[in-house]
């Protein structure tokens, strides 16, 4: 999986928009991606759709001052699921202690 879904998955995991809590999709895609060339922003939309999809990342239009905008949050169902992806590598890899300190979260 694309490095940059990882990172849009750990800051939602570490700030705990899961489930109920959201946040509003286009500010914090937009500073996840804004480094990436347009080849690799394209790679990432088609990521983003798929994980959408799987309903790893669940998306809904919040009312936003007089407007409506889409907001995303983890699938709290999935959890078990994005701990894997996120834990991917060996045991000294920064995203396994970073898990082992989240342990008692969920």
């Amino acid at each position: 999986m694309e490095t940059a879904i990882k990172a849009l998955f750990k800051t939602l995991f570490t700030k705990r928009y899961i489930g109920g809590k959201h946040t509003p999709e286009q500010n914090l895609i937009k500073s996840k991606i804004k480094w990436l060339n347009s080849k690799e922003q394209k790679q990432f939309w088609k990521e983003y759709k798929k994980v959408i999809n799987e309903g790893i990342i669940l998306r809904s239009k919040k009312r936003t001052g007089k407007d409506y905008d889409w907001h995303i949050c983890l699938n709290s169902r999935k959890i078990n699921e994005i701990k894997l992806i996120l834990n991917c590598g060996d045991k000294n890899d920064e995203n396994g202690i970073f898990l082992r300190n989240l342990r008692g979260y969920y």
